[in-house]
């Protein structure tokens, strides 16, 4: 982890590069694969962080730079998340099993790496691990628990003064399911809010659980945010806590909608929900944002019988953008994509979509605009998963799993 530890102090890159031509892809692992998580902080250095049989590894990884090969064992664990924020401070988090319990361990990450430590213990199951960390090192976690007929949302912090862990975490909401997933937004002064779809009668819709980093506590209610049914919502905020949310909202018998509401930090006050788009359908949507409050939504919306569109649309200003741009992949669809946004109008999407000679994988590059696909691989008859791509000042690092079982490849590339 030595590449982690020292990085500029913002990720405003007054001279960097324009982004350029991508690299042949490498081969980071080969085997059974699990989930796998890919970082960069704002020197262009960071880690790959994966599962394989059960156990951790790492890699140091960044682009402009030839990666080491050589992988780390890091511990026994699945599930594994890993952060960086720009200034080289982060946290991994990963799941594991000790003695029939199982456990939720962490891991500081710049400055000096300490142990691991185990934040939470349960006979239960843990899911939908999430985490965040703010430009001193201070860190929130946040994971559903599942346990005797009862799920929780629960939330834990790490403290950069006294290097500590809460010594317990606090419950933020009841949801009815574990398929209930809550999503976590932060910015680098740690405030932060955690949303979730509620299902509970009188309050079907999206709620909110919010922090405030100088008490550090949660609210001690959900407040609601939009009050009708919501799916695969996403949320973001910047560095002043304004907040922006995403969602699909399917009325049965109805075309779906794609819609968006903006929080006000100063007011404390979510906005009325806006449409972005309808469509017979919508899949994937993706949202992230920047800490001066610039924003990129992803998504993919198709017609009966018809092909299915990537989409992209831009939030600046405290409003959307006009119009929507279309990133072309012929009639093939998409399973999967990975979506990042860089200072300076730079973006980047990489999407694994399929063909007639199998899974492709592509990759687009934007500054200012949108430039043309550029295939990262060819078309393979295993099965691609896992896309995800990372950017900064530097240029950018993608990753993605080819294989399923013994022939899983843990694929790697960068750019120039």
């Amino acid at each position: 982890m030595e590449s982690l530890r020292r990085l500029v102090q913002s990720l405003r890159p007054g001279r960097s590069k324009v982004l350029t031509p991508w690299r042949t892809p490498v081969t980071l692992d080969r085997g059974s694969l699990g989930e796998v998580g890919l970082a960069l902080d704002g020197h262009g250095h960071g880690a790959a962080l994966w599962e394989s049989s059960g156990r951790l590894w790492t890699m140091p990884i960044g682009p402009h730079s030839a990666p080491a090969l050589a992988r780390l064992p890091l511990d026994e664990g699945t599930s594994p998340r890993i952060l960086l924020n720009p200034e080289g401070r982060g946290l991994a988090l990963w799941l594991a099993m000790s003695g029939g319990e199982r456990q939720l361990l962490g891991r500081i990450l710049g400055g000096g790496e300490g142990e691991s430590q185990v934040l939470f213990r349960t006979s239960g199951q843990v899911h939908h691990v999430q985490g965040a960390v703010d430009r001193r090192g201070n860190a929130l976690v946040v994971w559903l628990l599942e346990a005797e007929g009862r799920c929780e949302i629960m939330a834990q912090s790490f403290d950069t003064r006294g290097k500590v862990w809460e010594q317990a975490p606090t419950t933020l909401g009841l949801p009815p399911s574990a398929t209930v997933e809550p999503r976590l937004a932060a910015n680098h002064r740690e405030h932060a809010m955690v949303l979730w779809e509620s299902e509970s009668a009188g309050q079907e819709g999206l709620v909110a659980s919010h922090y405030w980093p100088s008490d550090r506590i949660w609210s001690d209610r959900p407040v609601p945010v939009v009050a009708h049914a919501t799916r695969q919502h996403q949320v973001v905020m910047d560095d002043l806590g304004n907040a922006l949310a995403l969602w699909i909202h399917a009325p049965r018998g109805q075309r779906s909608r794609l819609e968006a509401s903006y929080y006000d930090g100063q007011r404390c006050e979510w906005g009325a929900p806006e449409i972005i788009s309808t469509a017979q359908t919508f899949t994937h949507p993706r949202l992230v944002m920047l800490g001066d409050g610039e924003a990129l939504a992803a998504w993919c919306q198709a017609e009966s019988h018809g092909a299915s569109r990537l989409i992209t649309k831009t939030f600046s200003g405290g409003a959307w953008e006009t119009g929507v741009e279309f990133l072309e992949l012929g009639h093939a669809p998409v399973r999967e994509f990975g979506l990042d946004l860089g200072p300076e109008g730079r973006a980047g999407l990489i999407a694994v979509h399929q063909g007639p000679e199998g899974d492709s994988v592509s990759a687009w590059l934007r500054q200012g605009a949108w430039g043309e696909a550029s295939a990262l691989a060819p078309a393979s008859h295993l099965a691609c998963a896992f896309p995800q791509i990372r950017l900064c000042p530097q240029g950018a690092s993608a990753i993605w799993i080819r294989g399923t079982g013994p022939e899983g490849h843990l694929m790697l590339v960068e750019t120039w």
